[in-house]
């Protein structure tokens, strides 16, 4: 049993008798235990429709299985068990009467609605819909509209239409009562549907969710627009926060999206989950965790003026409402250009191996800029990590063998530690130990679309002037001829070019050490940083 709802008391809003619970609604087809098998259907039959009755609260629940009812074990029709949420559906409930849409061939054909208060000729039914009224019986009236959709209003008095009038939407039709035709029920607005369904002729069909969005809509509970706000926190971070007032405590995804609104095809979108503690939230919305922070790309940090615009998904499927304070502009001077090598990647097949995005970790630099940076040796085809038999784990580079410092480290390159498989000492000492991973990977390209990984320069022991930080070599170069390498497969791909000349010195330069921020949805770019803000 599911309850679907929204947080905002009944008794608020009208005189009830006990309405102390907020409003919800179980599923479709959730009947009254022993009341029979219901029709599990989440379609919105009448689309649009107005609701039957004039002012709410009202309550939808069955009149024949709950106290009053003959089936209802003892008690009153005006219980106050009865005037209360959540609503429950009843289409389909036991009766005799041929329903071919209900899982037993027979069944109760509408739903039963209770009025605000239990008692009669108080409460207006109204019209659902612009139509004609197609007949008026003892204790019934029927309303069809321009597309052939009827509906029945059961067991009222004192009619207020004749057959074959006119109506408008909201008009009134006659008063919640308990008329059956010379007897008398409890007192309720029994309202049915019917449409021809492909199939199966014109038949009544359920109209519990149709009856639960247009009460939804006469409450004030129809799906509320998140809201939130955002910022640019000194061109380290784009900040805010985002909320869905329907699901006050649930955090909402936030799509950023670069460059131009969403529905711009040369725009760059991301998501992130609005999940981060933030003090100032706590009494202003009433839960705390609905923070954001996404760090600014790196290729969006290189002098000129870029749009971001945010929007805040709606958890209850209202799409995606743009943010008071979007678009956000973006105005960040480029970083310097880093120290080190520069390590061609042949395009993007190699890029995608590596998991490099050039939009969060690339910088656009000048010609000569760009020959600031000494060329090395081309980037392996593919990453392999491996762990060594404490435990510590290495990038293996070509014949080098790389410290990967640390599990932050680790996730900044997009390497999954878990999945690396244990090499022996004897294994790893066929590579000549290198500098460590820097904190993150950079790229640069210039004015040609060719883009290079900037690192520190590796070096040999027995190339003269080398003098590695990373320890002495433990082999002779890594060629797969000792520790097993070969039968591994470890250097298999691994390109063997040592360009670099004079240049390939050892320095251990450190890198930025920040890591980017957002996890990505189905639909945007799948961007390659693992962590989800700061």
């Amino acid at each position: 049993m599911k309850i679907h709802g929204w947080i905002l008391a009944a008794a608020a809003l009208a005189p009830a008798p006990a309405a102390a619970a907020p409003w919800g609604y179980l599923d479709p087809g959730d009947l009254e235990p022993g009341s029979g098998q219901g029709r599990v259907d989440w379609m919105v039959y009448a689309l649009g429709m107005r609701y039957p009755i004039e002012n709410g609260p009202s309550y939808a629940n069955s009149q024949v299985y709950r106290p009053g009812g003959s089936q209802g074990g003892g008690g009153s029709q005006c219980d106050a068990v009865n005037y209360d949420y959540p609503w429950r559906d009843n289409y389909c409930e036991i009766r005799s009467w041929d329903m071919p849409l209900c899982p037993a061939g027979t069944g109760h054909q509408g739903q039963d609605i209770r009025a605000a208060t239990c008692e009669k000729l108080v409460h207006a039914n109204v019209a659902t819909a612009d139509g004609t009224i197609t007949h008026i019986g003892s204790y019934s009236v029927y309303l069809t509209d321009a597309a052939g959709t009827r509906y029945d209003f059961l067991h009222g008095d004192d009619n207020m239409v004749s057959e074959g009038q006119n109506v408008s939407r909201g008009d009134p039709i006659n008063l919640v009562s308990n008329n059956f035709g010379g007897t008398s029920t409890t007192i309720h607005l029994h309202f049915n549907i019917k449409q021809d369904v492909a199939g199966f002729g014109f038949v009544y069909v359920p109209p519990y969710m149709s009856l639960v969005q247009a009460y939804e809509e006469l409450m004030g509970f129809a799906n509320a627009a998140p809201d939130g706000t955002a910022t640019v926190d000194a061109c380290t971070a784009i900040t805010g926060w985002a909320q869905d007032p329907d699901t006050p405590d649930e955090p909402v995804t936030v799509e950023l999206w670069f460059d131009g609104p969403k529905d711009e095809p040369t725009a760059t979108g991301i998501a992130v989950l609005a999940d981060l503690y933030r003090m100032d939230l706590c009494d202003s919305l009433g839960s705390c965790e609905h923070g954001f922070s996404v760090d600014v790309p790196l290729s969006i940090r290189d002098g000129y003026t870029r749009p971001v615009h945010l929007y805040a998904i709606d958890t209850e499927g209202g799409g995606a409402s743009e943010l008071p304070d979007s678009p956000v502009l973006v105005d960040c001077a480029r970083p310097p250009v880093p120290e080190g090598v520069r390590r061609p990647l042949e395009g993007p097949d190699h890029l995608a191996a590596w998991g490099f995005s050039p939009f969060w970790s690339s910088m656009r630099l000048t010609d000569d800029e760009l020959a600031t940076l000494p060329d090395d040796r081309a980037v392996p085809d593919a990453p392999l990590v491996v762990l060594d038999e404490a435990g510590d784990a290495w990038l293996l580079d070509g014949p080098y063998r790389r410290p990967i410092p640390s599990a932050e480290v680790a996730g900044a390159w997009g390497f999954d530690l878990a999945a690396a498989a244990t090499w022996t000492d004897a294994q790893l000492a066929a590579y000549i130990v290198g500098t460590p991973l820097r904190p993150e990977p950079i790229l640069v390209r210039g004015p040609a679309p060719v883009y290079y990984l900037v690192d520190d320069a590796q070096c040999d022991p027995a190339d003269a002037g080398c003098a590695p930080d990373g320890g002495t070599a433990g082999g002779t170069g890594g060629t797969g001829e000792t520790g097993g390498a070969a039968d591994t497969g470890a250097t298999g791909g691994w390109p063997q070019d040592d360009g670099g000349g004079d240049e390939r010195g050892c320095g251990c330069r450190g890198g930025r050490p920040t890591a980017w921020a957002p996890f990505v949805l189905p639909g945007l770019l799948v961007l390659r940083r693992r962590r989800r803000g700061r």
